[in-house]
């Protein structure tokens, strides 16, 4: 893969992922019912809510940084310790 392409992928993956999750987070459930002992999610929320969503989000972060850092590693070098392993 060519750098343009990668470059593209690092653009556009973590946007579309990012309108996937962003449905998820505005439908956290906002608290839990302590009289009727169930979590309840009557209505979604603002999923930019950071003290009911952060760690949704974190997650989000978490898993582009890993994307990043897999799609961006040098893999020539890692090639070159494999051949030398080898023989």
């Amino acid at each position: 893969m060519n750098q343009k392409q990668k470059l593209t992928l690092a653009i556009l993956i973590p946007i579309i992922i990012f309108f996937i999750v962003l449905p998820i987070v505005s439908s956290v459930t906002t608290g839990y019912d302590y009289l009727k002992g169930r979590y309840f999610a009557t209505h979604t929320h603002d999923p930019f809510d950071w003290e009911q969503t952060w760690y949704v989000w974190m997650f989000y972060l978490i898993f582009c940084c890993i994307f990043e850092y897999k799609l961006f590693a040098d893999k020539k070098k890692k090639d070159k310790e494999l051949e030398g392993f080898k023989k």
